[in-house]
């Protein structure tokens, strides 16, 4: 993920980027666990595999499931914060063009 994407002017937090990356990585965990978890008791009961064959079924599909869960969700959650900052961005820019207007002399004297 590029850096560059962050503004000195920006009003969110300066390890905003970071929580949300931290959360998305906590949420993937999770829900890899859970995926490893039900791949694991579908392989050894619906499909009858031995423990070796269950076990290395779970942890195989809860580190991919993880893998692509953390990605979803990071790319998710960092779409929402840049949405966040553009937002608070206009609303800043909206409320000074309208100071601007009502007070049109303010900056001359």
């Amino acid at each position: 993920m590029d850096n560059n994407h962050s503004s000195p002017s920006s009003d969110l937090p300066p390890d905003a980027e970071a929580r949300v990356l931290k959360e998305a990585r906590k949420e993937g965990f999770f829900a890899g666990m859970t995926g490893g978890l039900a791949s694991a008791v579908l392989g050894g009961k619906l499909y009858r595999l031995s423990r070796n064959k269950t076990i290395i079924c779970g942890i195989l599909s809860g580190v991919l499931s993880g893998y692509l869960f953390t990605q979803a969700f990071s790319s998710t959650a960092l779409a929402q914060l840049r949405a966040e900052e553009t937002r608070r961005r206009e609303d800043v820019q909206q409320v000074s063009e309208t100071d601007a207007v009502s007070h049109p002399n303010s900056s001359s004297q």
